[in-house]
Parts: C-alpha cells; structure tokens; sequence
C-alpha cells in the first residue's frame, strides 16, 4: 500500500480499503511521471474513499440502502435545508410502505414505477424535480450493472397537479404597491419596532435574500462607500434548526451597492438599538436585525407574519418575503438596469435565473416595447 518507485523510473500507487459490505478493494495507478504526480493522485483517491466514492452497490441492496447513500454524497454538495427537502420527499413518498420501503432495486419494474407516478403526479406539483434522487439511484445501478435497464427510460410522465392559484396573491408588487407596503410598515413600526420596517426597506431596495438580510452584522453595512458586504446568510439544517452558514453559492458572496434613504434608515435603526442597548445595559451582538433581547438574530419565520400583517392593514394582495426580491429585480429591469448588473446584485450563479426574470416583464414595459424602439428608429 502506498508510492512504490518502478524500475523504469515511474511510480506506482497502490491503495486498499474495506467497501461498506466488508469486502477488501483495490486501486491502483501505474506509470506515474513525478513523485508529485503519485502523491497528487494517492491524495486524491484517499478523498473519494473517504467520501465512500468508491462503495459498491449490492444486487441485494434495498431502495432505502440506496437512497441512503445518495443522499449521504448529496448533503456534501447542498445546502442542509435543501438536502432536508429531498429527504423529506423520499421519506414521505418514495419510501412508504405503499411503495417502496424495503423493497430490492432489482424488483422495481416499470409498471411498479408508472403506479408510483402515476400517484404522486396527481398529489405534488414538482413531482418530476423532486423524484430526481430516486431516478440517480436507478441509473447507477444500470452503470453498476444491478439491472440491464432503468425502469425510468419505459414509464410516462403525466402532466403535474396544477399549482395552487391564489386570487389574492402576487409574486411581486409594482412601484405603486411597493409604496403603500413600506408607507404601513413604517406607520405601523416606526415607534416601537423600527428593525421591521427597516427589514422590509433593505429587502426591497436591494434584492437580498430573506437569510442574506438576516445575517447581517453592522460590520457588513459600509456606510462610507454605499455598500453592504454579503458572506453568510440564515438557513435551516436537516432537522429544520435555524443555523448560521454560507450564502447560497459562490456567487452569493458579494458586495452589493445600496441607495443613501436605505442606509440613512439603517443608520437610524443602528442609532435606536444602540439606544435600547445602554437602556438595558447590554452590550452590542453585532446583528443588524435582532430578537426582542437585541442579542440573538431574528428568526427566519418571523419575517412571513410581519408581512402579513402590513398586508392586512394596507389592504394590499398578500405577497411572499421572497417576492420582495422578485420586487427589485422586476422593478430593476423597468428602470434598466442590465442582466450582468442584475446577475451580481442579486447573487445568481447562472445567468439564466436572471434571464428568467426578463422574460416575466410587467405589462407597463410590454406596452412601451415599439415606443423603445422607434425611439432610436425614428424613421
């Protein structure tokens, strides 16, 4: 086991490890240039046996065994509340005792998979994204050559439950509404709980998202410069516990520009908490955005039931926290900000998502299209 130097002048590495049914495997590189290259290549191969990489599936192997280890390489690479939603899914629905619980890869057939979907179509409107683990475990154990070929390839996908139509919801609201929202927030909060409308002025003129704003410290808030550093953001893990991490991808790290109202309002709250801080005799957290004992960040639920209540009283069409980020990035296209500004002030890997909200314009811009147009085109 290990670097051996060949006779030829290369280097081979050899390295043995138990699989999770106790059998002994072996990998092994030969003809290696460098003795770098050799340790590069042991190194890395020590990782992915690490990460169970190299673990065999079993003809023998359940569903659940399976899923298992899917999931177990899956929660490496997401963030823990999305790996929490596909386990979910695959425990509530995919591993039921009216489907598959403990059932043999092997024994799954097509007309047992039609059955499943043809069910789980009608009850979930993302069935098709959701059932995606499900679908993975299938097609490996085709590449590991469990079964000759994935029942997947022979069912047919029905059209999914229609999505629930709210007629008293938007996904975001125009300038106008936006206003009225923000003018109640403020009449309802400036007093006694100015971080609530202060919460729904940054959301909204920056695009951030819920966990992003949340996370907040005032060492975050450049006021000098006009900007707000964004580096962690609140989430939920596996068990639904509200915890500190990273932004949603790299891309979420950033350093977005914020106008002088909103800042001037964020430097009002900083002046209140201060305040209320040498009132209680306490010392500063750091949050921006805290609990009611200013030393814990506020909770992520608490956001929904504020904007509902503003909602109420504005006699405004409710709308979710995220839709005040939809909000800025559709007001962002009207007033012309371009898709790679848009791309990094809303933190979007792909450019695609950002794309996606061009392709949603409002009906204000649909209407001034050939107005845009015979404008430079003037003849």
């Amino acid at each position: 086991m290990g670097i051996r130097k060949q006779s030829d002048g290369g280097y081979e590495v050899r390295l043995t490890f138990t699989d999770n049914f106790g059998r002994r495997q072996e990998k092994r590189k030969r003809n290696i240039t460098t003795l770098t290259l050799a340790r590069k290549w042991e190194h890395d191969v020590i990782a992915k046996i690490e990460d169970g990489e190299f673990e065999v599936f079993s003809s023998n192997m359940t569903l659940n065994a399976a899923l298992e280890k899917w999931l177990n390489q899956y929660s490496k690479k997401v963030k823990p509340s999305t790996y929490r939603k596909a386990k979910q899914f695959i425990d509530k629905h995919v591993l039921s005792p009216e489907w598959f619980d403990q059932v043999k890869i092997s024994s799954i057939t097509s007309p047992m998979l039609q059955g499943f979907i043809n069910y789980i179509s009608s009850i979930n409107v993302n069935y098709r994204k959701n059932m995606s683990p499900f679908k993975q475990v299938m097609k490996m154990a085709v590449a590991f050559k469990l079964i000759k070929e994935n029942p997947f390839d022979l069912v047919v996908y029905p059209k999914a439950k229609p999505a629930p139509v709210f007629i008293n919801r938007v996904d975001f609201y125009n300038k106008e509404q936006l206003e009225t929202f923000l003018n109640m927030a403020f009449t309802l909060y400036a007093n006694d709980k100015f971080q609530i409308y202060t919460l729904f002025r940054v959301l909204a003129f920056t695009g951030m998202r819920r966990g992003e704003a949340l996370a907040l410290t005032w060492n975050d808030i450049m006021f000098e410069t006009n900007e707000i550093k964004i580096d962690k953001a609140l989430s939920t893990d596996e068990n639904g516990k509200i915890i500190l991490s990273t932004p949603k991808s790299k891309a979420g790290y950033r350093t977005v520009k914020v106008d002088t109202t909103t800042l001037s309002i964020l430097k009002k709250l900083q002046a209140v908490q201060a305040e209320s801080l040498l009132k209680h005799g306490l010392s500063s957290s750091g949050y921006v955005f805290t609990t009611d004992d200013l030393q814990t960040h506020a909770s992520i639920t608490k956001p929904r039931k504020w904007a509902e209540t503003i909602v109420k009283r504005a006699g405004l069409p409710r709308i979710k926290v995220h839709g005040f980020r939809h909000t800025y990035a559709t007001l962002a296209v009207q007033a012309g900000m371009n898709v790679k500004q848009l791309q990094y002030q809303l933190g979007h890997e792909d450019v695609q998502t950002t794309l996606s909200v061009y392709a949603s314009v409002t009906q204000d811009m649909k209407d001034s299209t050939a107005e845009i147009f015979t404008s430079l085109v003037n003849f």
